[in-house]
C-alpha cells in the first residue's frame, strides 16, 4: 500500500531532521578542534605583536593649540613638555576675528613641567646636521654646537632668553667657542604665528625679533587680541602689513616648521622646551651657574659647556 501524503511528509520532515542533526554535530566537532589549534598553548597559533609603540608629534592647529595636546597648568619646572600625537598638517587660520584662542602661556602653549633644576639628561644621540639656511650664531668651525628648541609662547623659554642666552653669548659665542642653532619648536598655533613672523625679519635681524618677542612675551600672547598684537609688532619692526600677512600665512614656511618638530622628535627625543643638543646629546633646561637640587650641586650651562670645551 503506498504512503500516504500525511506519511511522506512525516518522513521527509524526520530526514531534514536527522541531516540538521548531522550537520550540527559536525560543525561542532569542527569548531573544537580549531579552538584547540588556535589555544595559547599552541605552538603554531600565531601570537600579537608587542612592544610596537609609536611617538608622533602634533603640529599647531588653526585652534591655537596643538591636536591631541591638553595644556596644565605650568608648575615649578623649567621646561613645558608637549603630548605627541600623529602630525596632520594644519595652517594658521585666517579668520574674520584673526585671534587665534591662544590666550599666552598661561593657557596656550605650556604643559605639564619638569623641574628648572633637572639635570643635564646623559643619553647619547646623533651628532647635529645644520642646514645651510638656519638661523646661526657664532663661528661655523667653533668647537661646540648648542642648538635650542624652543617656542615663541612658553615662558621658560623666554626666560632662557633673558637671563641665560646673554652670558652664553658673551662668555662663549662672542669668543668663538660655541656655534649656536635656534630652531622653533612651536606648541600652539599662536607660537608658531610668532616664529613665522620672525623668519620674516632679515636673516641679520632673525635674533632680535626672537629677543624681542620674548622679552614682550606676557603683552602679545596675553593681549586681547594676539595676533594683532604680533602684527604690531613686526611693523615696529619695518615689516609692511602685507609682508607680516604674506609670513604668519605662508603654508610652505608652516611645513617646514612642522617637519622641523618631527625631525626633532625622531633625532633627539625632544618633548619639551626648552630643549638643547650640545654636540650631539640632549640637555633639559638649566641655569647658567651652578645650582642646588634636594641637597646636591647641579652643573649649570657655564660648567656643562666649560667641560665639554677641547681642553687646551
Amino acid at each position: 500500500m503506498p504512503p500516504t501524503n500525511a506519511e511522506w511528509i512525516v518522513r521527509n520532515l524526520l530526514t531534514v531532521i536527522a541531516a540538521i542533526v548531522i550537520i550540527g554535530a559536525a560543525g561542532a566537532v569542527y569548531f573544537l578542534n580549531q579552538k584547540h589549534n588556535t589555544s595559547p598553548g599552541n605552538a603554531n597559533a600565531p601570537t600579537a605583536a608587542s612592544g610596537a609603540n609609536t611617538a608622533t608629534s602634533t603640529p599647531p592647529t588653526a585652534s591655537g593649540q596643538p591636536a591631541g595636546q591638553s595644556a596644565t597648568t605650568p608648575g615649578t619646572s623649567g621646561s613645558n613638555t608637549t603630548a605627541p600625537s600623529a602630525p596632520t598638517q594644519t595652517a594658521p587660520e585666517t579668520a574674520a576675528s584673526g585671534t587665534p584662542t591662544a590666550s599666552g602661556p598661561a593657557t596656550s602653549g605650556s604643559a605639564a613641567s619638569t623641574s628648572s633644576g633637572t639635570p643635564p639628561q646623559t643619553a647619547l644621540v646623533p651628532p647635529p646636521e645644520i642646514g645651510a639656511i638656519e638661523h646661526v650664531l657664532g663661528k661655523a668651525d667653533a668647537p661646540l654646537t648648542i642648538i635650542e628648541y624652543a617656542s615663541m609662547t612658553c615662558p621658560h623659554c623666554a626666560k632662557f632668553d633673558t637671563e641665560v642666552m646673554p652670558r652664553i653669548k658673551s662668555d662663549f659665542i662672542d669668543k668663538g667657542l660655541v656655534r649656536f642653532v635656534f630652531r622653533p619648536f612651536p606648541l600652539d598655533g599662536l607660537a608658531a604665528r610668532a616664529s613665522l613672523l620672525a623668519q620674516c625679519a632679515p636673516p641679520e635681524g632673525y635674533f632680535s625679533m626672537i629677543d624681542v618677542l620674548f622679552r614682550s612675551q606676557g603683552d602679545w600672547a596675553r593681549a586681547a587680541d594676539p595676533l594683532a598684537a604680533l602684527k604690531q609688532i613686526g611693523r615696529t619692526a619695518g615689516l609692511s602689513s602685507a609682508d607680516i600677512d604674506r609670513c604668519v600665512g605662508d603654508d610652505a614656511a608652516l611645513n617646514r616648521l612642522v617637519d622641523g618638530i618631527k625631525e626633532a622628535q625622531a633625532k633627539f627625543g625632544i618633548d619639551s622646551t626648552p630643549s638643547f643638543v650640545i654636540n650631539g646629546k640632549k640637555y633639559t633646561n638649566m641655569p647658567f651657574d651652578d645650582y642646588q637640587e634636594e641637597g646636591t650641586t647641579k652643573p649649570g650651562f657655564g660648567k656643562v659647556i666649560q667641560d665639554l670645551l677641547p681642553k687646551s
